[in-house]
């Protein structure tokens, strides 16, 4: 089992030494480096051309602005490794990260896919901010209930993952969600380690782009409801309404959740779905 590390970068160089630094550092060596300059402006190319001057990495670079999905398929697309691994250019992998990959995908016989929360948040000085606590629930539940998305925990078997067409720019902001949807949906078993061995940054020009991650949201809802279970279905349109609530539609939001516990009252058990949305529901009547 061999790995690609593909890191994607755009106007990132604050960053770019210290994410590249934790893949050239793990205790499990990636076969090869892959790094994909997304048309930068800055001077994240100057930087590209001395990093790859010191070390043995490949840079691939866009000529026009592709954005992240293209960008991480172009990547996994040169390499050679049987598995790709991605990581964003502001968060880092901790030593492990790599031998946890392995392990983990080793013990599920036939996985396709493997993924992982984050083992913590990191600031702009990557110092910890905060520690996260492993999830409870298998990796399903997290999936169906939206709660599944970090780039940088997640790696795919190179060949299925080209094969079902990498990440899809129809659903830019939610792409990282929605690529394990389709996984799943499709039969394929994906390894999951509840906690692991990465840290994401929260820094002031990390945003959500409320508006974009919202329309992606719903379009994966839209694009996917029919195809799940009632289950599956009722936790992914409780994530959707809670979004919408977060994000400036609360008509939507309460139209979403108010007609799904019409038809199934049983949901008010689902504790931390509904929670999600009814605490959104209240911090609003609240202003």
């Amino acid at each position: 089992m061999e790995f690609a590390a593909v890191i994607t970068v755009r106007n990132c160089p604050r960053y770019l030494s210290e994410a590249l630094l934790s893949v050239l550092n793990q205790s499990l060596k990636p076969k090869e480096v892959i790094l994909v300059d997304d048309a930068s402006t800055d001077e994240t190319p100057d930087l590209l051309r001395k990093l790859e001057g010191r070390f043995p990495i490949k840079v691939v670079r866009n000529e026009e602005n592709l954005e992240r999905c293209q960008s991480r398929n172009r990547g996994a697309a040169v390499a050679s490794a049987d598995w790709v691994c991605f990581l964003d250019c502001d968060d880092l992998w901790d030593r492990d990260h790599l031998l946890s990959v392995k392990e983990t995908a080793e013990a599920l016989p036939g996985a396709k896919a493997f993924y992982a929360p984050p083992k913590g948040l990191i600031d702009a000085f990557g110092r910890l901010l905060k520690e996260k606590r492993p999830p409870k629930e298998d990796f399903d539940r997290l999936l169906f209930a939206g709660r599944v998305g970090y780039p940088s925990g997640s790696c795919f078997e190179r060949e299925t993952f080209l094969r079902l067409g990498g990440y899809l720019d129809r659903y830019l902001m939610r792409e990282d969600w929605e690529i394990f949807l389709r996984y799943r949906l499709a039969g394929l078993r994906v390894a999951f380690l509840p906690r692991g061995e990465y840290f994401v940054r929260e820094h002031g020009s990390r945003t959500s782009r409320s508006r974009r991650f919202l329309r992606a949201t719903l379009r994966v809802y839209n694009d996917y409801k029919r195809a799940l279970s009632e289950d599956r279905r009722s936790l992914t349109l409780l994530h959707a309404a809670a979004q919408c609530l977060r994000f400036g539609r609360p008509r939507c939001g309460r139209r979403l959740f108010f007609s799904l516990l019409a038809e199934r009252p049983e949901l008010i058990k689902e504790r931390r779905e509904v929670w999600e949305v009814l605490k959104r529901l209240i911090g609003r009547r609240r202003r």
